[in-house]
């Protein structure tokens, strides 16, 4: 796990940590699942919502776990 600490306007806050945890789970002899979750959204207040639709779309974590994906099977290649 590690602490976030950008505000909703991706600038760094050491006041403001919200937490961000990666698993990598074996997913039988040849794969492996990513699991990425981001907790203690409700620590941005009033822009808590907004920055989660900024996170939940194509461009946020999504979008970067499929640019890991794409890295890793290249790498096996």
């Amino acid at each position: 796990m590690l602490g976030w600490q950008l505000t909703a306007d991706w600038k760094f806050d050491p006041s403001l940590i919200t937490e961000v945890e990666v698993r990598f789970i074996a997913d039988g002899a040849n794969a492996t699942r990513v699991e990425l979750e981001h907790r203690k959204l409700e620590r941005y207040g009033e822009r808590a919502d907004a920055y989660r639709t900024i996170i939940d779309s194509p461009e946020g974590w999504g979008g970067l776990l499929q640019l890991f994906k794409q890295t890793a099977e290249q790498s096996e290649e």
